[in-house]
């Protein structure tokens, strides 16, 4: 939409949930939109500096790497088919609630910590290029030693700039292990919360001018679209101060010490992007008080104009009554009577601009 944020977040996201009703805990169900498209699966391996990057001819490329020192980043782009999900899980013994809750994709953000590995589920949002639509999709990240798993729902290359630096040959990625990955991970969507955030303001920013300017009853719709819009970013972003604060208290037997200062970094950014949707928020309630104050005073004028009319026009119509009557003793009769109606009026008019009421 030209005008304003539409927000493609998932619709009524618990709504899909229906599907699993009924289903005994454990059972593996996509509750997300139909999709068609292919699940790919991008795989690195990180040993001694050196990395080696490949898609999966099939999923037996998705086992654990031969050798213990070495770390192994298999990204499922697609969760739609659900025995892929389940078999890329298998080979690393991730607990079967939460390879459910992988293909479930109304969850909100969490962090579980199993014996086998860490399982943390995050959102992430985008704004289109050239279009003023927020969409979003869920991405789990499954880690343990030697390995992370992420799985996102579209087949969008997400984490391209994360694949991209550990191309270079000097890169950290190839020297680190699966939990500071896990980090760059969640680092590339907070940011991208960001970019989400700084145009939602661009057209909060507009939306004042332009209501300023002219209020009408679209400024409404686009008002709310955009409260709504933060409303769902908000639902999702408040959970996340609760997976960084417990990944830093409670920790994980596959964090290294030296990783803990990453995720306090990255509590911060969550506190900044927090801040950012709650004064947001309290701008598009201040700009719907000011619509509707601004409708109020558009009332206050056109009710202010008709009782000027009408408090002009009835001491003419007083006047015409009398004069209309036939009777010889009514005083002023040889007057016109055109000169008495404009006389009075401009009386009239003299007192409403001395009261100040015009």
């Amino acid at each position: 939409m030209p005008d304003a944020i539409s927000h493609e977040l998932h619709p009524m996201i618990d709504d899909e949930m229906s599907e699993k009703v009924g289903l005994p805990p454990g059972t593996v169900v996509h509750t997300g939109p139909e999709r068609t498209e292919e699940v790919t699966i991008n795989i690195m391996e990180f040993l001694d500096g050196q990395m080696r990057e490949y898609v999966a001819d099939s999923i037996d490329d998705c086992s654990p790497p031969a050798d213990p020192r070495a770390t192994k980043w298999v990204h499922v782009n697609g969760v739609h088919d659900v025995e892929i999900v389940k078999r890329v899980c298998g080979y690393y013994d991730v607990h079967p609630l939460v390879v459910e809750d992988i293909p479930s994709v109304g969850q909100r953000p969490k962090i579980d910590t199993m014996d086998t590995g860490t399982y943390i589920v995050l959102r992430s949002f985008s704004i289109k290029s050239g279009h003023e639509s927020i969409s979003s999709e869920q991405v789990s990240i499954v880690f343990g030693r030697g390995f992370i798993l992420t799985f996102q729902e579209s087949a969008a290359d997400l984490f391209a700039p994360i694949r991209e630096q550990a191309r270079v040959q000097r890169s950290v990625l190839r020297s680190k292990k699966s939990d500071y990955l896990t980090y760059r991970v969640m680092d590339l969507i907070i940011d991208r919360y960001f970019v989400v955030l700084e145009r939602i303001g661009d057209l909060i920013e507009n939306l004042e001018d332009d209501l300023i300017a002219r209020g009408s009853a679209e400024m409404l719709n686009r008002i709310y679209r955009l409260k709504r819009s933060l409303q769902a970013l908000r639902r999702f972003v408040w959970p996340l101060r609760e997976v960084s604060l417990k990944l830093q208290r409670e920790g994980s037997k596959y964090v290294n010490e030296e990783t803990y200062i990453y995720f306090r970094d990255l509590y911060d950014h969550i506190i900044r992007v927090t801040d950012h949707v709650e004064t947001y928020r309290e701008s598009i309630t201040g700009m719907l008080d000011i619509y509707l104050s601004s409708i109020s005073n558009q009332m206050n004028e056109v009710m202010q104009f008709l009782t000027i009319v009408s408090t002009i026009f009835i001491p003419l119509t007083l006047v015409t009554s009398l004069y209309g009557m036939n009777w010889p003793w009514v005083p002023g009769l040889d007057l016109p009577i055109l000169v008495t109606s404009f006389l009075m009026s401009f009386v009239l008019l003299i007192v409403f601009k001395l009261r100040r009421w015009v």
